[in-house]
Parts: C-alpha cells; sequence; structure tokens
C-alpha cells in the first residue's frame, strides 16, 4: 500500500507539473505571438511606406506618355506657353515655333520618327554659311562650330552642304516614352543654347576671330 501510495502521490506531482510547464508554455507562447504580431505589424507599416513613396514618384498621366507623337508635343508647346503651327499632313508633319530671342530670331522645328522612335528638335533660319563674306569667315566660323560641338553636352551643330544652313539639333530617344518636364527643359537648352551662341559663330563668320 505504501508503494502504491507512492506511485500516486508521484503521479499527482508529475501531473502538477506537466500542468505547471503547459501553462507556462502556453504564456510563453501567447507572448511569442504578441511579439510576432508586433513585428508583422511593424514591416507592413514599413512596406506600406515604400509604396507609398514609389506611387507618388509615378508621373502623372499628363507628365509622361509612352506612347510619343506630335499631338502630345503639340500639347506640351501650349501647356509650356510656346506658339507653334503644324506644317504638313501625317508623317511628314513637322511642328514649327518663332523664337525671339535677346541675339537672334529663328525657327525651330520639332519632327517625329516612329520608327526610330526619335523625337528630333532643330534649329532653321538661324545662321548661313553665306554670312561670311570671304574664305577666312567660312573658316574661322567652320572652327567655331567644331569647337562648340567639342563642349556642348546637348545638341550638336551642323551645316547642311546643299544649302548651307548651319542649324543647331536634338534628338530625344522614345523607347522607354517621354515626360513633359524632359521635352520642355530639352527645347528651354536648345533655344538658350542657340540664342546665347549665335554672337560668337556671327564674329566667327565675319573674319572677327575666335
Amino acid at each position: 500500500m505504501a508503494v502504491a501510495r507512492v506511485s500516486r502521490t508521484g503521479l499527482l506531482t508529475l501531473l502538477a507539473a506537466a500542468a505547471l510547464v503547459l501553462g507556462a508554455t502556453g504564456c510563453a507562447s501567447k507572448r511569442l505571438l504578441r511579439l510576432e504580431n508586433q513585428v508583422l505589424q511593424a514591416e507592413n507599416e514599413r512596406l506600406r511606406t515604400q509604396v507609398d513613396k514609389l506611387e507618388a514618384q509615378v508621373p502623372d498621366s499628363a507628365d509622361f506618355v509612352q506612347d510619343v507623337d506630335l499631338d502630345v508635343v503639340a500639347g506640351w508647346l501650349d501647356r509650356a506657353g510656346f506658339i507653334h503651327s503644324r506644317r504638313g499632313d501625317g508623317p511628314s508633319s513637322v511642328l514649327e515655333l518663332e523664337y525671339d530671342g535677346r541675339n537672334a530670331d529663328f525657327t525651330v522645328t520639332v519632327q517625329h520618327f516612329p520608327k526610330s522612335k526619335v523625337l528630333f528638335l532643330a534649329t532653321h533660319d538661324y545662321l548661313r554659311l553665306d554670312d561670311a563674306p570671304d574664305s577666312r569667315g567660312v573658316v574661322l566660323l567652320l572652327v567655331k562650330l567644331a569647337a562648340l560641338n567639342y563642349d556642348l553636352l546637348i545638341g550638336k551643330f551642323q551645316l547642311d552642304p546643299d544649302s548651307g544652313d548651319i542649324l543647331l539639333s536634338a534628338e530625344l530617344h522614345l523607347g522607354d516614352g517621354l515626360g513633359y518636364g524632359t521635352f520642355v527643359r530639352l527645347l528651354e537648352h536648345l533655344l538658350g543654347t542657340a540664342d546665347d551662341t549665335w554672337p560668337q559663330l556671327h564674329r566667327a563668320a565675319k573674319g572677327q576671330g575666335l
């Protein structure tokens, strides 16, 4: 009987210990669950913040267009306050705007080449090789053009050998679409560069040195 009592006592002790262990394990599990929930909540808040930032960076449809054409560009020119006209129809059509600068007045055209996905901007009625009165002026003008092209980061001066027209051009590649701000900044840069450098080119054409 003593053995039986001991066994029952031991069993009761074991059951009590097991109950304590299970209770402690349950409490620990609840604490771990609360901790995991807190971590997940913090992670969700972090991810939500990142998503909000990314959504804020997505350009508005009015500011960025995937498929650019001259209708889109015409709308951007209107928005930026540039008075312009359209010449020609279909793929050969050109947007044309007049620019009255501090140093020179000239025309800028915008052409779209869908196959190559390029928007081409160029000045016209800007300067001609004939503005040089003699061979010295021609040489100085060509040297000046080469020097300017070496320094230019955006745009390039070109000479049309058939007409003798000198123009400043720039290209925008449209493979990934185009934004309104990028287009306007490039146009303004082209206009400013052409206007600022005209006096230098004019002096070179007159043979007044570099």
